[in-house]
């Protein structure tokens, strides 16, 4: 019943529904109404400049544009309604108010950086992408800060607890994915409940449609009953949640200001391989401490103002109370950063282009999907004809039959610009860590393809010249060493059919 209520709330379900409206319009033509071509041709081809006009006007990623070209040129009913659908609605533009109130009232509570990134400069750092972060969406980076990377979802969940049973003023939670039934969820939400019995500011949030068959439906009232003040990020609404396409994919928990957990780990057991799934779930994450805390606890407060459409929180109290930080030997750099589908500026793509761009020596990326645009992809191109090796690491085992098919369909584009191509034999890999240089590295919550790096909210650790950096690139190679290479010899054994498949999903990649 849950996987049944998940398809009929979905994007897809509207999508088989207006399709078989074109088929059934297209055979009632046909048996029917043939005298009528020259007017039916006429009203279809006009709705159709109508729309496409609009579209090639908008400020939009390419890919996008073409996508909506084509479904609205070949099958212009499905294509008319579907892209009404996912492109107006009163929701999403109260949702988008929302987002901008909170940001401008956050906003007040930034300090200027341009200090830190002069020294950056001064101490030979690589600061493009900490000025853009900076500029283009008031990310601070930070000084006086310690970061832990976990190379399991198992090593840092039992952090988590560690840190979760020691909160004395306010806990801030925000997941994707919570599985009531879970061993996590069943732990974590034991010391929440007794954190806020004893007086503990504990805010929840998770994703309507990632827990739409995890979260037994009004749950946060339960939450709320037993002291936890809870939201619900874009509730399903079936057929009128066009906001839907944009989910808030983010992992984020805060503790009284002094410590932010963040990465691909979500409160589900096959993340710490508690239960089997797709053999073993290779997952990364970080752990934040000292002055760089305070932007995860920005962005929690911003995206709890907008789920809640209010700014009316007390920002004062957990932004800009002293907490009393150790002072940090290490002299590195951190930048928390979030990325929102509302700003027309991906902040996630951009980071990683900028990884590659600036690369001397190596970029070694693990992804669970892989379905770029052509930023990604030249900017590849170009780190490889620097010399610059990079290698890419995806799952041996899917989690998802048509997601790896479209990635695999990337592989001989790979092979032909000398990106080395990577599965992880013993299971699945759902972590999204990129590491470059020994010195520089991006771990959170953002895939490499377009539902990450465009439709949904998203957040990330940028990090600079921090000892933990080390820990990431020995990572990546022990993980390497449980790889086996993909060469151009086995994708071409694979057979036409699944090759031609994965060439085919390109062309609705970005609306799946």
């Amino acid at each position: 019943m849950n996987k049944l209520l998940k398809l009929i709330y979905s994007n897809k379900f509207f999508a088989v529904t207006t399709l078989l409206m074109q088929i059934g319009i297209i055979t009632v033509y046909i048996i029917g109404v043939s005298n009528n071509v020259r007017f039916y041709l006429l009203a279809s081809n006009f709705i159709s400049a109508i729309l496409i006009m609009f579209e090639v006007n908008r400020h939009e990623e390419t890919a996008f544009k073409i996508t909506w070209i084509m479904l609205i040129a070949i099958v212009p009913l499905f294509g008319w309604f579907f892209y009404l659908y996912t492109h107006t609605g009163i929701i999403s533009r109260d949702i988008k108010r929302s987002h901008e109130l909170a940001q401008k009232k956050i906003s007040e509570y930034r300090t200027d950086d341009a200090g830190t990134i002069k020294e950056m400069e001064l101490a030979g750092c690589e600061t493009s992408l900490v000025r853009y972060l900076s500029r283009s969406g008031g990310q601070s980076v930070y000084k006086n800060s310690d970061l832990t990377y976990y190379p399991t979802g198992e090593d840092m969940f039992a952090d988590m607890l560690g840190e979760l049973r020691s909160a004395k003023d306010f806990i801030f939670m925000e997941f994707f994915i919570v599985n009531h039934k879970s061993y996590m969820w069943k732990a974590v939400e034991e010391i929440l409940v007794e954190k806020a019995q004893n007086g503990v500011d504990v805010r929840f949030m998770y994703d309507g449609m990632g827990c739409i068959a995890l979260m037994p439906k009004n749950y946060e009232k339960v939450l709320e009953s037993k002291g936890i003040k809870c939201q619900v990020f874009a509730p399903v609404q079936p057929l009128l949640s066009t906001y839907q396409n944009n989910r808030d994919h983010r992992k984020v928990l805060v503790i009284d200001g002094r410590c932010a957990f963040s990465g691909g780990i979500n409160l589900s057991d096959e993340y710490i391989n508690k239960i089997v799934r797709f053999g073993y779930w290779k997952d990364t994450g970080v752990r934040v401490t000292g002055d760089a805390v305070k932007g995860f606890t920005e962005m929690f407060l911003t995206m709890w103002c907008t789920a809640a459409s209010t700014a009316n929180v007390d920002f004062e109290r957990f932004l800009n109370s002293s907490k009393s930080f150790p002072v940090y030997s290490s002299a590195g750099y951190v930048v928390p950063f979030c990325d929102s589908p509302l700003d027309n500026d991906p902040a996630g793509r951009n980071a990683y282009v900028d990884m590659l761009n600036t690369a001397k020596k190596y970029v070694h990326i693990m992804t669970p999907y892989f379905v770029v645009d052509e930023a990604i992809y030249n900017a590849m191109s170009y780190a490889v004809t620097r010399g610059v090796d990079v290698k890419v690491i995806l799952p041996g085992i899917p989690d998802k039959r048509i997601p790896y098919c479209l990635a695999r369909s990337y592989y001989e584009d790979l092979f032909d610009i000398g990106v080395e191509v990577y599965e992880y034999t013993p299971g699945f890999v759902h972590a999204k860590t990129t590491v470059s240089d020994d010195n520089r590295a991006v771990i959170g919550t953002i895939n490499y393809d377009y539902r990450s790096l465009y439709l949904h909210y998203e957040c990330a650790v940028y990090t600079v010249d921090m000892p933990g950096i080390k820990a990431v690139e020995d990572d990546m190679l022990i993980t390497l060493s449980k790889c086996r290479r993909i060469t151009p010899a086995e994708y071409k054994e694979l057979p036409w059919y699944y090759r031609f498949l994965g060439r085919a999903l390109r062309f609705i990649a970005t609306v799946i």
